[in-house]
């Protein structure tokens, strides 16, 4: 009878591997530093017993000088005097494939080994997530869970010290406070939130590293320009899809790029790709970063672009010389990490960029109506490029302040152009106008109160929150009647409806607030109810034409605090819930309140699996609504 010829050597025969059967050893013995034999027809494999046999190898073989030099080689290469491990003490390589969790294993996906695995968490499986063998428990550091912790640093004291950080009454954490007090819930919910984060893998909620544009470690693959181009040109045919994603979501809510000549620089340089300034090169590349997010919905393209423009500007000097374009670019990073995160981190964060952009924008002069220089062509049109962009930065300030709860450092002075004699007013004939008319005006009102609220002791009193409210209900009653893009139109109606809920909840808040201050009352139930049909409105339209549902993803707080201010105005049954002789506010019944808030939680319980901080919002809203009367039975 024929016996197959067995050509490969006996310890990956063993092993059940592939050999590529070179001699005298073959590459797989040869970098685990083993002898490597091929056993003949007539003898069987025997392991080594001492380091003589592991010296001679395969005899009839050893004798030969070329292969004395090979296997003095393959010895030295696992060190001296290292005592080899005999072959059946080998971990067999099949065993690997048990370490998944069995979801995991199934789906033939990679496994992260945690419990829950990061996968099954995301997908909501973490119940079901279940490994096979016995877990051991690995001594790891404690910066894996945490982005923001330290080596030696305790997880819950950090979270603990967020949680109580000195934060202004514009933050919803005053919410907590007041929710507390009227149904005694006491302390379970702020302690539930400290375990969640303490205990969850916090890392998964930043899509971009929290220290974005500063100091990601991710950018250093990008150091030479040459691997950017390199990108950028494996990208080209997406390119074009990319820059219309971003001109009609994100350059609707922020015009932060001019998009004709934007679009006229884009084709010199797919023209002459070289010698082109590292700052609009990092313009182009978060443009690029921000439209494959939107088209992609978060996957790899759209970080490596992020992390190409962060390289491109840190190669400019625009920390002492900032220019225009590095302006821009900070702004787009800001407002990629409030698209991309979202979370209480990434807005912290934010809040201390724009800190930083403010001072660069004020070096350039940004907050004065500086003449452009003489040679500069077209003037008329770059004035009015540095006016917008300024209104844009102290805008997101604005923002980042009602969202975070902390001061906006902007000075007074600095908040209103000062115009010419001799040049007329902007006219507010569309929407887009507004950057040059209505929001200039309405941010020395707005910024003059949000001080007081987030920084000052002393109390606003009922008739200064009437007047600033009826100044800033002006402005908005100016742009209900003119025509321009739906979106900016919603975007702009969260901001003032957001800025008049921060403006009447201390007075809102009060126990006799229905009595003592009614105006406050009703316009914070009519400002929180608006914010939850905006969110509404945003999810409902998920996946529909050019991803427009992505404009709500900023305002993810905003919605937050507006469903806990509801929950507030209905804790008690008695609560009076029809404000019939105010004309601006349409308070609906209260089964109808209800039904936004379920909505609105149901919305939140959709995107839990996304972030620990999301997850922990959710669970907090939860709890708020199992003590509002008639929540719980529906």
């Amino acid at each position: 009878m024929h016996v197959r010829e067995i050509n490969t050597c006996t310890r990956c025969r063993e092993s059940k591997r592939q050999c590529d059967k070179l001699k005298p050893s073959c590459t797989r013995c040869l970098h685990a530093g083993v002898v490597c034999s091929y056993s003949t027809k007539d003898d069987k494999y025997k392991p080594p017993e001492n380091e003589d046999d592991i010296t001679l190898g395969v005899p009839n073989l050893s004798s030969t000088p070329e292969l004395d030099g090979l296997t003095a080689l393959a010895l030295e290469a696992r060190g001296p005097s290292v005592p080899q491990e005999k072959p059946e003490r080998i971990i067999k390589r099949r065993d690997r494939a048990s370490l998944s969790c069995t979801r995991c294993h199934r789906l033939k996906i990679k496994c992260d080994k945690k419990q829950p695995c990061s996968r099954c968490l995301r997908s909501g499986h973490e119940g079901t997530c279940i490994y096979t063998h016995k877990i051991q428990k690995i001594n790891q550091t404690l910066s894996p869970s945490l982005p923001c912790i330290l080596a030696g640093e305790d997880p819950e004291n950090v979270v603990v010290t967020w949680f109580l950080r000195r934060r202004g009454f514009s933050h919803w954490r005053s919410l907590l406070r007041r929710i507390e007090s009227l149904s005694g819930i006491g302390s379970p919910p702020f302690i539930k939130a400290i375990r969640e984060h303490g205990e969850g893998d916090c890392s998964g909620d930043l899509f971009l590293p929290g220290n974005f544009p500063f100091g990601a470690s991710e950018r250093i693959k990008y150091s030479s320009l040459d691997f950017v181009s390199s990108l950028l040109q494996a990208s080209q045919l997406e390119c074009e899809k990319y820059i219309q994603a971003y001109l009609q979501i994100y350059q609707v809510m922020y015009p932060i790029v001019d998009t004709d000549t934007f679009l006229d620089e884009v084709k010199q340089y797919w023209a002459s790709p070289s010698g082109v300034n590292v700052c609009w090169m990092a313009q182009f590349l978060v443009v690029l970063g921000l439209g494959a997010f939107a088209t992609s919905r978060g996957t790899n393209p759209a970080k490596e672009f992020f992390f190409a423009g962060e390289a491109c500007l840190a190669k400019s000097p625009y920390m002492f010389r900032p220019t225009m374009d590095s302006l821009r670019t900070l702004c787009l990073m800001v407002v990629a990490k409030q698209v991309a995160n979202a979370t209480c981190w990434a807005l912290d964060s934010c809040w201390n960029v724009m800190g930083i952009v403010v001072r660069l924008a004020m070096m350039l002069s940004l907050h004065h109506n500086g003449t452009p220089n003489h040679n500069t062509p077209n003037p008329t049109k770059k004035c009015r490029l540095r006016r917008r962009l300024w209104t844009l930065i102290v805008y997101l300030d604005i923002q980042l302040s009602l969202i975070t709860g902390q001061l906006s450092l902007l000075p007074q002075n600095a908040l209103l152009i000062q115009s010419d004699d001799d040049e007329p007013s902007s006219p507010f004939l569309t929407l887009d106008d507004c950057w040059h008319t209505i929001l200039p005006e309405a941010f020395p009102i707005i910024s003059h109160f949000l001080a007081r609220i987030n920084y000052s002791t002393d109390d606003i009193g009922y008739d200064e929150v009437l007047q600033y409210d009826i100044e800033i209900r002006q402005l908005m009653r100016r742009i209900a009647v003119v025509d321009g893009n739906d979106l900016l139109r919603r975007t702009l109606d969260i901001f003032f409806r957001r800025v008049l809920m921060v403006l009447h909840r201390q007075k809102a808040l009060h126990p006799d607030a229905p009595t003592s201050f009614p105006t406050s009352y009703w316009s914070s139930l009519e400002c929180s109810l608006a914010l939850l049909v905006h969110h509404q409105s945003f999810t409902d339209q998920i996946g529909l034409q050019n991803n427009k549902d992505l404009v709500g993803r900023p305002f993810m707080l905003d919605f937050f605090a507006a469903a806990l201010t509801s929950c507030i105005h209905l804790m008690r049954q008695d609560a009076p819930l029809a404000a019939t002789h105010l004309s601006e506010c349409m308070i609906p019944p209260r089964q109808t309140i209800l039904d936004t808030l379920l909505s609105c939680r149901d919305i939140f319980s959709r995107e839990e699996s996304q972030s620990v901080c999301i997850r922990t919002g959710c669970r907090l809203l939860k709890a708020v609504l199992e003590v509002v009367p008639g929540a719980s039975a529906s």
